[in-house]
This record gives C-alpha cells, structure tokens and sequence, in this order.
C-alpha cells in the first residue's frame, strides 16, 4: 500500500489546545472542521521553517483520513436505455496526492516511509491552526481575515517551500492589468492643482526611488506620509510597505496614517518583529559560509569598535551556530542560541567579555526579533506586509535592528522575478514601498543590502524613498545614490551649493542661489522640477501634506 493510501486510512488527531483554536475558527466562519483543517496544513505550507513536532498524548479533535483529503458529492449512474439514474455517495482521493507532493517539496528531501508523512501532516496542521487563529486576531473581523487569506494566496511563498525551491511571483490583483502609481508632490502656486509623479512609469522612468531632504520641522515627514498613503490607495492589495519610523516615532503614532495605509505597528523594544535574523532559503555549507561574512561585513560597518580577532570569533560563533543546528527542525539559530555559542567561544579562550560579548548580550536582552522559544515562525514574504517599525527607543541599537529587516527584505527580494511590466501603459507592478526615516544614520555604515535594494530594486518592483535631513547625506565614497534616485525633493536645510548641484543636477551659479533660499525656506516649501522630470526647469513648490490630502491626520 502507497503513502496515499496508508495515509487515508489513518486516524488524525489534534491535542485539546489545538481543538480549541479549531472550533474557534469554525465558529468565526461557520466552515466545516476537515475545510478548516485542509486550510490549516496550506497555510503552514507558507512558512519556509519545519513545523515543530506535536506531543505524542492527544486528546483533542479526531479526523479520519478520507474525512480530512477526500470530499463527497453525487455520482450519476445512467444504465441502458431506461435511462434510470441511481445517485449514490461517491468518494474521491482528489486533495491528498497534492498535499503530499507538497510535503515533500516543503520538506527538502522525499519521504521515506508513511510514518514520516504523518507526522509532518500532524505537524502542519498544529501550526497551521496557530498562525489561522494569529490571523483572525490580527483582522478586524471575520471578512478582513478572509480577505486576508486570499492575499496570502495571492501573495509570493518567498521560501516557503523547502530548500531549492524557486520562488512564485506574486500576483496582480487585477491580473493583467497594473495599476499607475500617481502620487502628487506640491503646487508651484497657490490654488492649481498639484504637479504628480507617477513612479512607476517605466517607459518614463528609470527607477521608482525618490528622495526628500530637509532639516527637521521642513514638513518631509508629512510629504512621505501623504506619498505613502497615495501610492497604497492606487496600489493592488498585494503591495507591501515598511516604513522605518527612526527619529521621534511620529510615524507609528499618527493613528489616521496607520489606518489609511492599513499597517500594523511594532513599536520596539517592547514588541518583537517576526524576521529571523539568521533563517536562510539554504542551509548548505556554502550558504552558512556566505551568511556569516555578511554578517561580519554588517557588523563591523555599523560598530567600528569591532577588531579583527572579534570579527573572527563573530564569523565562528554563527558558523559552529548553524553547525550545531544542522539536523534540528529549525535549522537557523536564533541571537540567544548565537550570544549562547560566543560567550563558549570566549570562556574556552578564557577571555573576558568584551564590546561583542555585551553587543549580543543586549541584542538577546531585547528580543527585537523572532525567537526559537516562539510556536510560530518568522513572517514570510516580508515585502508583502505592510509595516511601521517604531525604533526611535532603541538607542544604540537603531541601525542593526533596521539594517537586519533591510538584510531580509534584500534576500527575499534577489531571489524574485522580474515584475510585471503593463505592455499598453509600461506601468511596473511594484511590490513593495521602503521608507527609511533619517537615512543619514545609514547612507554612511556601507550597508551592502540597502545598496543592493536600490541598485537592483528597479527591475524588482521595489521603491526606496530616503529621507534625510541635508543633501549631503547622500554624498558617500563608496555608492553613488544620487545617480541611482530618480526623483528628488529639497526643503528648507542649511547646505552647500555642491550638494545642491549634486542632487539638483543644476549649474553652480544656480546652485549657489538655490543653497541660500533653502536656507531661509519656510516649513512645507521645497524645491524641485515638475512632473516632466530632469527637462523642467527648478522651482519652488508649497509641499501637499498628508494632513491635507486625509484631513484626519494633522498631528
């Protein structure tokens, strides 16, 4: 007898915690417990880690397998010329042979016995029914968590599936179809319409990144806000957002703007962000290798305290990590399993704690980030959320935490297809909106991932919107952004007139005169060209504020 068969003919069965969050979804949807616990295993199947293994005592909720990955409906029987129609029962293995193809390919590697796919079955259904009962608490309603659902549906399994697997594109909500991305930027004069840009115009535009500079109280976090909230608006559902609220936390506090956009907020340090800082789609010997010289080249650009005897000791503390994890279901260690393996390397060296030591030690203090003691595991895809990242309080902590979710997104992203290009009005879909909050803090630490967004986020359906408070922030040795920003904005800075020619693309006479309104520009001014781009001519311009588009939010 095949795995399918042996597996229809066993007997499924939930612990009593797991049978609680069952007949609570059923209750919330009024679906059928073998429909819930089909949609249980699916949604597990999302999530790129193994499912931790269920206890082996349970009391819970029982399914027989041809309940659970057969359905039933009326088979017509039409016998000679009598045309007499018996209908009668009739049962169907049309589900299970899917999910166990599916198994497998979660799992890496083929199944070796019927026993191994009924505990993964068991073990996906668990975790399953953890993350549906996460979903319908995070939804306002039973609707919004079936809406949700389809997204997830929609959306792109980025390393959902086992290792090797390349990944699905995420869908369109209005298949062939891409929708224009028109957002309006200020009014050159007071009582006409506002100039827009529609970013993603790739028959115009080279890229989707913009940036505004401006010293605080210019009004640029108004004009991202209001920037935001209109590309969201015409965005398909499936487009995500990250918005890196780095300076006060007015972002992630402005209520009308969190629910314009619909995002969820993590205010940190006293929420964890559900990204795993050391989960890769690849857990060869190579890939380990790879992720801890990133991880060292991170570290040592954002604390240049760090030595080279550190950084080696940093490098062998992640490898022996993913060593010893090696044949555990999680195989990616977590910044307590790492602080766990360092402070060995340190006591068996017999040295004494030192920055590194202290720099995991509060890293693992904080529990900023998804941790291996959690039943659930890290969200993924990340650029489909739409999220507002309150680091404002995290003090010396602020830029590893950001640059770890930048390192993410990055990963997720490299791995995508080309985004779809609207062949009659060269939109691109864009997948996901990055907004980096005082990205000075990050333009100057050499942050490879950011770089590698910007420099290939083009072709990717991703847009980076940097906000800094002078021009000169972008003015790095090492990557040029001014080259790779298509659109930018200046309001009011104290600056020099190089910057200005820089970022401006204008003429140093102009320059010059340009450096000296701004810094006497009053607070929602800006320059910058118009819709036209590069062939207009600069100009002053009042700024649209979010506050003004979405009444709600003035703050």
């Amino acid at each position: 007898m095949g795995i399918t068969s042996q597996l229809l003919v066993r007997r499924y069965k939930s612990t009593e915690e797991a049978n609680a969050k069952l007949s609570r979804l059923a209750q919330a949807t009024s679906w059928r417990d073998d429909l819930l616990s089909r949609l249980a295993i699916a949604r597990s199947l999302r999530e790129p880690a193994a499912p931790p293994r269920v206890e082996a005592a349970r009391k819970g909720k029982e399914l027989r397998g041809e309940t659970l990955f057969r359905y039933g409906h009326e088979t017509q029987q039409r016998h000679g010329a009598q045309q007499r129609h018996d209908s009668q029962p009739r049962r169907d293995p049309a589900i299970l042979p899917w999910f166990v193809a599916l198994l497998a390919e979660h799992h890496g590697k083929a199944l070796q016995s019927d026993e191994e796919a009924f505990d993964l079955i068991l073990a996906h259904w668990h975790r399953g029914l953890d993350l549906l009962v996460t979903d319908l608490d995070e939804a306002k309603g039973v609707v919004e968590f079936i809406v949700s659902l389809a997204r997830k549906a929609a959306d792109t399994a980025v390393g959902a599936t086992g290792q090797g697997t390349q990944p699905r594109d995420v869908i369109p909500a209005l298949a062939g179809h891409v929708p224009g991305l028109t957002v309006p930027i200020g009014r050159f004069k007071e009582g006409e319409a506002p100039f827009t840009l529609t970013l993603n115009d790739a028959r115009k535009h080279s890229n989707c990144h913009l940036a505004v500079s401006g010293m605080s109280g210019s009004g640029k976090t108004q004009l991202a806000m209001q920037l935001a909230a209109s590309a969201l608006r015409a965005a398909d559902p499936a487009t995500g957002m990250i918005f890196i609220d780095f300076a006060k936390g007015d972002v992630a506090s402005n209520q009308a703007f969190v629910e314009t956009v619909g995002a969820k907020v993590f205010n940190l340090p006293s929420t964890t962000l559900p990204i795993g800082p050391f989960h890769l789609r690849d857990y060869s010997q190579d890939a380990v290798v790879l992720a801890a010289e990133e991880k060292r080249e991170v570290y040592t650009n954002l604390f240049r305290n760090l030595g080279p005897k550190q950084e080696g000791r940093l490098v062998q503390a992640i490898r022996t990590s993913y060593k010893m994890l090696a044949e555990d279901p999680i195989p990616a260690p977590d910044f307590g399993f790492v602080f766990t393996v360092l402070r060995d390397i340190y006591e068996a060296e017999g040295l004494q704690p030192d920055s590194l030591i202290e720099l995991f030690r509060r890293l693992n203090a904080y529990k900023l980030f998804w941790t291996r003691a959690e039943n659930s595991p890290p969200i993924s895809p990340l650029h489909t959320q739409r999220w507002i990242v309150d680091i404002h309080e995290l003090g010396g902590l602020k830029e590893v935490t950001a640059f770890t979710l930048i390192e993410q997104l990055y990963h997720e992203m490299r791995i995508l297809p080309e985004s779809t290009v609207d062949p009659q009005s060269g939109f691109r879909h864009v997948r996901c909106l990055l907004f980096i909050d005082e990205a000075q803090y990050y333009l100057s630490k050499k942050n490879r991932f950011l770089q590698g967004i910007i420099r290939e986020g083009r072709s990717k359906g991703f847009a980076v919107v940097l906000l800094c408070q002078s021009p000169d922030d972008f003015d790095q040795s090492d990557f040029d952004y001014t080259e790779q920003l298509e659109f930018t904005f200046m309001l009011a800075c104290k600056t020099e007139p190089k910057a200005v020619q820089r970022l401006l693309g204008c003429s140093p006479p102009e320059a010059r005169r340009l450096a000296t309104e701004l810094g006497k520009m009053e607070p929602l001014s800006g320059l910058g060209r118009g819709s036209g781009g590069r062939d207009q001519p600069i100009k002053k311009f009042r700024v649209v504020p979010f506050f003004e588009l979405f009444p709600a939010g003035r703050t």
